[in-house]
């Protein structure tokens, strides 16, 4: 069900005094329900528990007891988790273990999953969509409770099913002693988020552990953990790439690719994905993505495998390795079918494993799972949908993954990035896009999908987040209708501002050139001139509203104005190295370390996760220096 409505759901709660309705949980304060659990509940059933008598409480200033249902009997009760009754009252059919049910049958509202995480879920869909609770980004300023002492709800009943069935943004890293991690976390799993970032964890956090653990882990170049060279290079280098007549790890703990055609390197992989999954029962997949870069082994064995196919990188043409990777992959996998049966393994189609095999020669075995990633430079435009169709680069993109569903029985995912490391935190507020990319990849059949994101990086990339994970679970969802609830929720009166800021930066953004290196072309001066406009018309309308109104207004200006200084850097930085003019270009290095001192000011006023600066450092500034050392020199 769409946030468009979200309003017809809410009018189902009647918030009043004096309504007849089909179960009151508190009345002027007070509690009339109680929350009912099962005799010997889980810790996520306790949590969800817990999680639903503190929002109630927060709402309406009543705290709900909880009990066993056992020993609830004469008030109307909330029943969380499988409680003998919400099973009986709202049996789950299918083997959706993310499932869930919100369903008011007389004194009692059922709230369960076919699993502990889809009760979590049910508790905070009934928060969100019955109660007008919102967690629009981490932590308490975007979090938006309603007051109100009386609950009456009239009649609920809705069956939940996610579309896709892997949703993942890097929100979820086991860093418990980290607040902003533990805030992030937090997020993710209310806008279910049902994968966990990094290399599986032999023993789960507590915090990860009482929201239900995760369908599965995900990290993308993970091929050193499964055969990690601090373990094994020392006894037997012959695992790893031979490059240049020499099998050498500069760095053991870096992206060093293996010989995918050894099959002890095959052995050993599965038995420690074998090892993993014995520590982590629970998840349905693990990771076996290549490393990152190009230094893949050249024995005899694993060129044999090339097509010949050359992949065209801007720096120099590398052989496309579609077939060696597939083929290791799939041989990992058989072994993997035997010791873990149902279990599967995902990887990436990813430069220079991007382009599909030939489907009548090449079969990819059923339990394994293909990343496709838009990729530099060949299959992605950071700026446009995936299906505009004068975008050359998503032409070939959308023939890619097209042609991978096709022929990958265990399922395709996506990885697409929100943001791109060339990006330089640039402002990039683009919930239609990402609605838009999510419904076509759920038209063609996409099983899953990641978003490269920062945990610490919100200001305007907060508002993509929150669209990619409602739209992960419905790609059906209203865009307009979600900017809108966003909007309404997190700013207030400055709500109709704020959403024509987005439509400018949505317009500029279909308006821009296509580009493979950042977002940089639909920052035009005019542009930004409009969107900073309705930015100042939302702060003007703001004036008196609440304090975390006013700070999610000034994450959203820190962001926007780091892009003012750092989009002016990039064209001044353009028009010196077109004319050779050290001056524009001196110029542009004074824009950078401008923006980072501004960045760096607001952050010791308040830390705002607005832009990270070192990117625009590390990017452009760099290139820029030497650049202006070479007109020097000349």
């Amino acid at each position: 069900m769409t946030i468009a409505r979200l309003a017809l759901m809410t009018a189902a709660v009647l918030l009043c005094a004096g309504v007849s309705s089909a179960l009151t949980v508190t009345r002027a304060g007070k509690p009339v329900a109680a929350i009912a659990i099962p005799l010997q509940p889980t810790a996520t059933e306790h949590f969800a528990a817990d999680e639903l008598q503190s929002y109630l409480q927060q709402i309406t200033g009543a705290t709900v007891v909880i009990g066993p249902e056992q020993q609830i009997a004469d008030s109307p009760r909330l029943l969380v988790g499988a409680t003998q009754a919400g099973r009986a009252l709202a049996p789950i059919e299918g083997d959706e273990p993310e499932a869930f049910v919100v369903r008011a049958v007389g004194d009692d509202l059922v709230l369960r999953g076919a699993s502990d995480r889809g009760t979590l879920y049910a508790v905070y869909d009934f928060l969100e969509r019955d109660l007008g609770c919102r967690w629009l980004g981490p932590g308490e300023t975007w979090e938006h409770v309603p007051e109100q002492p009386t609950i009456e709800l009239s009649a609920i009943d809705r069956t939940e099913r996610p579309v896709m069935r892997y949703r993942y943004l890097r929100m979820t890293i086991p860093a418990e002693s980290d607040p902003w991690y533990a805030a992030t976390l937090s997020w993710a799993v209310k806008q279910r988020i049902n994968i966990g970032s990094g290399w599986p964890q032999t023993e789960l956090p507590d915090s990860f552990a009482r929201r239900g653990g995760f369908r599965a882990w995900m990290a993308p170049h993970v091929i050193n953990k499964a055969l990690d060279p601090a373990r094994y290079f020392d006894e037997h280098p012959e695992y790893y790439a031979l490059r240049g007549g020499q099998r050498p790890v500069a760095d053991r703990g870096g992206f060093q690719q293996v010989c995918t055609t050894n099959p002890e390197v095959v052995s050993a992989v599965a038995h420690a994905l074998d090892e993993m999954f014995a520590a982590r029962p629970e998840v349905d997949f693990m990771g076996l993505g290549q490393g990152d870069g190009t230094a893949f082994c050249e024995c005899d064995e694993c060129t044999a495998l090339d097509t010949g196919e050359l992949w065209p990188h801007p720096s120099r043409e590398y052989p496309v390795i579609t077939e060696r990777w597939l083929s290791f992959c799939n041989e990992v996998a058989r072994k993997l079918q035997v010791m873990r049966p149902g279990k599967s393994i995902y990887t990436l189609a990813y430069h220079q494993t991007f382009r599909p095999p030939d489907p009548e020669t090449f079969r990819i075995e059923p339990n394994v799972i293909v990343q496709v990633v838009n990729s530099r430079p060949n299959y992605v435009c950071f700026v446009h949908r995936f299906e505009a169709q004068d975008c050359p680069h998503h032409a070939r993109f959308r023939e890619g993954i097209e042609q991978w569903v096709s022929m990958a029985p265990g399922g395709v995912m996506v990885y697409e990035y929100t943001p791109h490391s060339t990006f330089c935190a640039m402002p990039y507020p683009a919930p239609w896009k990402f609605v838009d990319d999510i419904a076509y990849l759920g038209r063609i059949g996409v099983v899953g999908y990641e978003g490269q994101s920062v945990p610490k990086l919100w200001g305007t990339y907060g508002i993509n987040y929150y669209a990619i994970a409602k739209a992960t679970w419905d790609p059906t969802i209203d865009a307009d209708a979600l900017v809108q609830d966003y909007c309404d929720h997190a700013f207030g009166p400055a709500s109709q501002p704020m959403q024509a800021f987005m439509r400018t930066v949505d317009e500029a953004l279909v308006a821009a050139d296509h580009i493979t290196d950042g977002v940089w072309t639909w920052m035009t001066p005019e542009a930004m001139a409009e969107a900073r406009g309705h930015l100042d018309a939302a702060h003007a309308a703001a004036a008196g509203a609440d304090a975390k109104v006013q700070e999610r207004l000034r994450t959203w200006e820190v962001s926007f104005r780091y892009g003012e200084i750092g989009s002016e850097a990039w064209r001044t930085a353009q028009q010196g190295i077109a004319q050779s003019d050290p001056a524009l270009l001196a110029k542009a290095i004074a824009l950078v370390d401008e923006a980072v001192a501004y960045i760096d000011a607001q952050n010791n006023i308040e830390p705002h996760y607005a832009a990270a600066p070192g990117k625009l450092v590390k990017v452009h500034r760099t290139r820029w220096v030497r650049a202006l050392a070479q007109m020097r020199e000349q």
